[in-house]
């Protein structure tokens, strides 16, 4: 299983993870002078620097809400609820006014019971700040997630490599979320891992990625960043609307999709101080989002393919409307008059034929081939810019400098094997100097990202 895909976080340094814990102390200690009988802290057991990601964010708030469930069902009022998000680990504190033994009982079984309980370390501290042991009501110590040892003997003797821990995590959370099925709030982060995954891919030729700004003088990769998480609430939203609307025609959704979508450009340019940075991904990723939802209430195995032709259709009237009355005052309805390309208008009423039909084969063949995750998404990147009439392109660099591209991308497939990354290095510099960023093929990469994504936690 290859785990870089999934933990698109902050790597926590050393240090920064100490002074985590100290700051968790003094907060203990703070809360336990306000002279509740019972403090509980709640994080989650995460080996490896990056403490925090979606799938963890996700699994946290699971805990969250089952701890909230058994306290309430056990009649154990809770005082005060705290919630921290640092880059260190999730964190969450409850005061209770109750028997400290009643509450160390009730959160043991949670640990014990769960599918996720192995990942949530629940320590419920008395009024002194003495921990109440699990082993005074009959439970075993802590099982190791690997080979059911216990886990303070194989942590001491590092039995199982970091990487072995992340993957069997990683394992437990997926299994979880797909039995539970889609809802808003995993949408939101599968469409956050998805643009955060397309800007981390390396390299990618005239694009924001790890290695430079590409073509772009006003963009890097903290400021996608800020942009993924400014539009996650966004997508959670369409996929409530599709639900919302599920009755209707997939053509119906746009109507009420667009007035979140635009609201949505608001919150982009309010992270990112007015610049574009996912403006078509807020159009397109958005439908997706609202056909999913719209289709979560239907019965039946879940295809990329069904999923890709339900958006075609519901995204026909933007292409309808928006180029009836086509007069030229912008860069997509010149281009459209000029060219006839649709750009992501007709990407999306066609039902992503670009992914749907060559995009994503192309990326699945890869990775049964053996590339990794991000080698695949090189690949398949290179191929849309060899293959899609690039709206973006060939505004900043027109027409024929996007065709020039297109064939410099094509020269590199043919070659018959992996291009070197030196290649695609030079290609990338050949862009830069052309001034060209192949932003519409980005996207439709993004949007490949969230259908593997929503395929490995939903199928």
């Amino acid at each position: 299983m290859d785990i870089t895909p999934w933990l698109v976080g902050h790597s926590v340094p050393l240090v920064e993870m100490l002074d985590g814990r100290e700051a968790r102390a003094i907060r203990q200690r703070r809360l336990l002078s306000e002279g509740a009988p019972v403090l509980v802290c709640f994080t989650l057991n995460m080996a490896g620097p990056v403490k925090v990601h979606p799938l963890s964010e996700e699994t946290f708030l699971a805990g969250m809400r089952e701890i909230r469930s058994r306290l309430e069902l056990a009649q154990l009022a809770v005082r005060r609820e705290e919630m921290l998000t640092p880059s260190w680990g999730w964190e969450a504190y409850f005061l209770i006014d109750a028997d400290c033994r009643a509450v160390k009982r009730v959160l043991t079984a949670l640990e014990e019971e769960h599918p996720l309980g192995r990942l949530f370390d629940i320590d419920v501290l008395d009024s002194g700040g003495n921990k109440v042991s699990r082993e005074e009501f009959g439970y075993p110590p802590r099982r190791c997630l690997i080979c059911g040892e216990t886990a303070a003997v194989c942590a001491r003797s590092r039995t199982h490599t970091v990487a072995e821990l992340q993957e069997r995590t990683l394992q437990l959370m997926i299994t979880y979320f797909r039995r539970e099925g889609l809802t808003p709030s995993l949408i939101g982060r599968i469409c956050r891992m998805a643009l955060l995954q397309e800007v981390y891919t390396t390299p990618k030729p005239g694009l924001v990625d790890r290695r430079n700004t590409g073509a772009h003088q006003d963009m890097d990769v903290p400021l996608f960043e800020a942009s993924a998480h400014a539009l996650e609430s966004y997508f959670a939203d369409c996929f409530r609307i599709g639900e919302k609307h599920a009755g209707a025609e997939a053509g119906e959704l746009l109507q009420w999709l667009r007035p979140r979508g635009q609201e949505a450009e608001q919150a982009m340019f309010s992270a990112t101080d007015g610049i574009n940075t996912h403006k078509g991904m807020i159009f397109s990723l958005g439908i997706l989002c609202g056909v999913c939802g719209w289709r979560s209430c239907q019965s039946g195995a879940w295809r990329a393919e069904d999923l890709l032709l339900a958006s075609g259709r519901a995204a026909q009237p933007a292409l309808q409307s928006d180029f009836a009355e086509a007069d030229g005052k912008t860069a997509g309805e010149r281009q459209y008059l000029a060219y006839g390309i649709a750009g992501i208008r007709g990407e999306a009423a066609s039902g992503f034929a670009s992914i749907r039909e060559t995009a994503w084969p192309f990326f699945q063949a890869k990775l049964a081939d053996g590339s990794t995750f991000e080698e695949a998404g090189v690949w398949t990147l290179l191929l849309l810019i060899s293959r899609v009439e690039d709206t973006n392109m060939i505004k900043r660099g027109g027409r024929e400098v996007q065709q020039q591209m297109q064939q410099q991308a094509a020269a590199l497939l043919s070659q018959g094997t992996a291009p070197m990354q030196e290649d695609v290095f030079r290609l990338d510099e050949l862009f830069i100097e052309k001034n060209v960023s192949p932003g519409g093929c980005a996207d439709l990469l993004a949007i490949l990202y969230f259908l593997w994504y929503l395929e490995q936690l939903h199928g």
